[in-house]
């Protein structure tokens, strides 16, 4: 009985001690698979008593951020009155608290460290990996997705240049630190509504007593052009064609009704156009585009036209049959005004056609638009459509000199 006891205490000791020795074994195998690397070893150093609070400089030196941006999209929403800019942005300044000796650290050269260990120019702790080599230079990449309000300079739309400012928050701003931000570079893709012009930034300290809080910090200053090729085909040439349009009207004889029908036809469409900017501009501006004010004014020029159109041909019309003043009839004798209110050989065949069949004769036309000088004219009709002709052509160089005015004053 004895011996069977003393058989099983062995077996026992002997599984005791091979559980025991397998325990050391297995952990002295772990401690060499975790042994801590170079770059641990270096990492634990360098950020040893590192107060990522406190930049990298003395107070009484500058701390200088490189920063190079890639512009990929631009968009201004000209009714919210807002930009968003679309991109990457890199940055790089120097931090002497984070240089080492590659010879005495394993020749490891450059560590990725969180955003949220070290000083950084932003408030921004979520953003990548920031890669620090040897000599202090500390560098990352972030995604620049930014908005701000930006104020529209409506007055030359849709020919315009906008000069937006946008605040790169969060910048850390703390009363007494100094840090300048540079551009390195930027680079545009282009093809979007907006051409990006020129790109700068701007850094005002929180202590600068003569900027107003709007303006501390570091903005990004985005000069932009509108891409306005289409706008001359569907602004532009549409006006040239109605500016002519009224101009032809001028030109076509009294009694002529397609002279009203042009008119209306210029009327109406002007107000398509003002209709349009209506809905297209935005409602909170403060200054009226010229290109709006423009077609306001030509409306008012073409309903005035319409409105002259009507009333001379119900003068022409009502008074047909009545002889013109006399003094008005010696004034259309003058030599002066008969070359005024005559018309060419183009224009007497042009009279006769079908777009002036008010007239029944031909040769009446003829009759009362030719040469005063060498005979007066024979009915009181003819006396009247010369007098008309004379207001249509005084009017004729008044729209001349108001239209000239209006381009001087708004292009």
């Amino acid at each position: 009985m004895a011996q069977t006891v003393g058989k099983y205490m062995c077996v026992a000791l002997f599984v005791l001690v091979t559980v025991a020795l397998g325990q050391v074994v297995a952990q002295s195998e772990g401690a060499a698979v975790w042994a801590p690397t170079w770059a641990d070893t270096l990492k634990k150093d360098l950020l040893k008593g590192y107060d990522p609070s406190i930049r990298p400089s003395q107070h009484y030196n500058v701390t200088t951020v490189e920063t190079g941006i890639t512009i990929t999209h631009v968009e201004i929403n000209e009714i919210k009155s807002t930009l968003s800019v679309y991109g990457w942005m890199k940055f790089k300044w120097y931090d002497a608290r984070l240089a080492w000796e590659p010879q005495l650290n394993g020749n490891v050269t450059q560590l990725f460290l969180n955003q949220s260990a070290i000083w950084q120019p932003t408030l921004d702790e979520k953003g990548p990996l920031v890669k620090v080599t040897s000599n202090g230079l500390l560098e990352y990449t972030n995604a620049l997705q930014q908005q701000s309000k930006c104020t529209i300079q409506w007055q030359r739309w849709p020919f315009d240049t906008q000069q937006c400012r946008m605040l790169f928050s969060p910048w850390a701003e703390v009363d007494g630190m100094e840090i300048h931000v540079k551009m390195l570079k930027y680079e545009i893709a282009q093809g979007t509504m907006w051409t990006v012009m020129n790109m700068t930034l701007e850094t005002h300290t929180a202590i600068d007593v003569h900027e107003t809080p709007v303006h501390r910090g570091t903005h990004l200053v985005v000069e932009l052009k509108r891409n306005s090729g289409i706008y001359r085909s569907t602004i532009t040439a549409p006006a040239c064609v109605l500016i002519l349009m009224n101009l032809l009207s001028f030109w076509l004889p009294p009694n002529c009704g397609e002279k009203l029908i042009l008119n209306a036809i210029n009327v109406l469409i002007t107000c398509m156009f003002l209709i349009h900017f209506n809905e297209y501009l935005s409602y909170y501006t403060t200054s009226t585009p010229t290109v709006v004010l423009f077609f306001g004014q030509s409306l008012y020029l073409s309903g005035f036209c319409l409105l002259m159109t009507v009333v001379l041909e119900c003068v022409v019309k009502s008074n047909s049959k009545k002889p013109l003043h006399p003094a008005l009839k010696k004034l259309i004798t003058f030599e002066l005004i008969a070359m005024i209110i005559s018309t060419n050989k183009t224009d007497e065949k042009c009279l006769g056609d079908e777009m002036c069949e008010t007239l029944q004769d031909e040769q009446e036309v003829e009759e009362a638009l030719s040469s005063t000088r060498q005979r007066p004219t024979d009915t009181p009709q003819q006396d009247w459509l010369l007098f008309v002709t004379l207001l249509e052509r005084i009017v004729f160089a008044l729209y001349v000199i108001i239209l000239s005015l209006m381009l001087a004053l708004y292009f």
